[in-house]
């Protein structure tokens, strides 16, 4: 299949016609290794609002070709997307990961003309860990610490608006299973007890609190969470509605009852879709 996605533009029930660019390298490290993006974009003479869809997988994958059907459907709505990598924590701990997806937002900036983006109005989509560094991206905005010295190094890579699904917010809090204190331990790059300083650095509250602090200015957020998730706790995104609301940032927050951790099981609800597809349309288009 992915063969014949390479090679063919989706249609969708709405007959638009979204064209997809395969596997554009944004990103290249001295050892060699290489981040990619699949770009989507729809058949129009305009430039269109930017949403970049970012992956999750634990930190331990990060499949740019994982959800490209539904984000069609998205793209078909009057958005170029952009489903992208980043490097996982078995290759480089954080910040890496956070580093790559503002490399990749300031990449597509870099490219607006040719891909026939709107630099003015780009979003943020990410589930689970990709939740976690999509939540991250939006409080970072153009925090200069954050940006690897590059190329496109002279572009913004701050986002207009933040959709996070049942992304992790604080990483010490639930994550103690046997599991999951090896993948946290790659993520902060040592054993948790000796790296609490870079555990706060991953915590997005961390940021809004400075944020709030300097009386600087935070994207919008909406925020979704089912309270049957067992991987991630609902209150990860508790901590996170509530550092927004006290900074008083526009965010929202819908917990769905009986919903559990899956991507797709949140992307083929009809009530999710609606409130997501609203809130880019509010905050990308004015609409």
């Amino acid at each position: 299949m992915l063969s014949e996605i390479k090679h063919l533009p989706f249609q969708t029930e709405d007959h638009y016609y979204v064209q997809m660019m395969p596997d554009i390298q944004f990103a290249r490290f001295p050892n060699g290794y290489t981040l990619h993006m699949n770009i989507l974009r729809p058949q129009s003479h305009l430039p269109l609002p930017l949403i970049v869809w970012v992956v999750g997988g634990s930190w331990l994958e990060a499949d740019n070709y994982k959800h490209v059907p539904m984000m069609s459907s998205i793209a078909s709505q009057g958005y170029v997307v952009a489903c992208i990598q980043y490097r996982t924590v078995n290759r480089a701990p954080f910040p890496a990961p956070l580093q790559d997806v503002k490399t990749a937002i300031r990449f597509l900036r870099a490219h607006a003309d040719e891909y026939g983006i709107d630099a003015e109005h780009i979003g943020i989509w990410g589930h689970s860990a990709g939740g976690h560094l999509a939540a991250l991206a939006g409080v970072t905005g153009d925090q200069p610490e954050w940006d690897e010295e590059g190329e496109w190094s002279g572009y913004s890579s701050r986002v207009s608006a933040v959709v996070d699904f049942c992304g992790p917010t604080d990483v010490i809090a639930d994550f103690q299973s046997e599991y999951a204190q090896p993948v946290i331990s790659l993520l902060l790059g040592g054993p948790q007890r000796d790296k609490m300083d870079n555990a706060a650095l991953a915590n997005p509250v961390t940021h809004i609190q400075a944020n709030a602090a300097r009386q600087g200015t935070l994207p919008p957020f909406l925020i979704v969470h089912g309270d049957a998730d067992e991987m991630v706790p609902l209150r990860q995104s508790q901590f996170l509605y509530d550092a927004l609301d006290e900074a008083g940032s526009d965010v929202t927050f819908y917990i769905l009852e009986g919903v559990e951790h899956s991507a797709s099981g949140l992307m083929t609800r009809l009530d999710v879709m609606d409130a997501v597809t609203r809130f880019f349309a509010f905050h990308l288009k004015g609409s």
